[in-house]
């Protein structure tokens, strides 16, 4: 079996990540550094995660990081976890991802995607779904998976869906316009969202998963759509399922 194993950019983990490639290459795996892994190996925290688990690979997380809510593997079991994967002893958790569809955008992410503004002033757009139409004026809005409802939707509007729920989470960012700050949706529905006319040109950031990959402007034609993606992430689970409790 061929194994990745990528750190955080910390002396700690990659320390830890150094350890594991020994003791893998001990025990008969193939350390690659290309593309061609069987599976990646993940030191350090949740971001570090978000950068590998969209590219299709299953997913071994080891905790080294402030937050590692999705890890369930501590550095002291790495040589336990590996004769785990071994002997195919672990449980795949899957994970859905949303995909986000613009004029000049096309990406997928894991915990979610934010319409965000740009410049030092309320942002006035619309959401459509079904025959549904939102207006609303603010700082933005935030489009979230199940998992991401406990991370950067869980700071927004304190509301967590458990991940097990086939739904898409919207939170609305210090709006002052509507007059709610989430929307519980089927996982079935596929968003729009666009701005309105303020009188003058906005331009705000689409952020995937923390990184901006474009802007959206005032345009007719320039739109973003949000859906559930045909993709999935699999995360391998040696000891521990991820549950709500890691909340804090």
């Amino acid at each position: 079996m061929r194994l990745r194993v990528v750190s955080k950019d910390t002396k700690d983990a990659k320390e830890i990540a150094s350890n594991i490639k020994k003791i893998a290459i001990d025990m008969g795996f193939k350390i690659v550094e290309d593309e061609t892994e069987d599976a990646i190996v993940v030191v350090g925290g949740d971001g570090t995660l978000l950068r590998y688990v969209k590219l299709g690979k299953p997913i071994i997380g080891i905790k080294s990081g402030r937050r590692s809510a999705l890890f369930d593997v501590e550095p002291g079991q790495s040589k336990e976890m590996l004769l785990k994967l071994k002997n195919r002893d672990y449980k795949v958790e899957e994970y859905k991802l949303l995909e986000a569809k613009s004029k000049y955008v096309k990406d997928i992410a894991f915990n979610d995607i934010a319409i965000l503004f740009d410049l030092p002033e309320t942002i006035y757009g619309s959401i459509l779904f079904e025959s549904n139409k939102i207006i609303f004026e603010g700082d933005g809005i935030l489009v979230s998976t199940t998992q991401g409802s406990w991370a950067w939707g869980y700071a927004a509007n304190r509301i967590v869906v458990h991940r097990k729920v086939n739904a898409i989470n919207v939170s609305f960012l210090n709006c002052l316009t509507p007059d709610i700050r989430a929307l519980i949706l089927p996982d079935n529905e596929e968003l729009s969202i666009k701005l309105e006319d303020k009188g003058r040109p906005q331009s705000v950031r689409i952020v995937v998963d923390g990184e901006t990959v474009g802007y959206l402007k005032t345009n007719e034609d320039d739109a973003i759509t949000i859906k559930i993606s045909e993709k999935k992430a699999n995360i391998l689970r040696f000891f521990n399922s991820v549950n709500l409790g890691n909340v804090r």
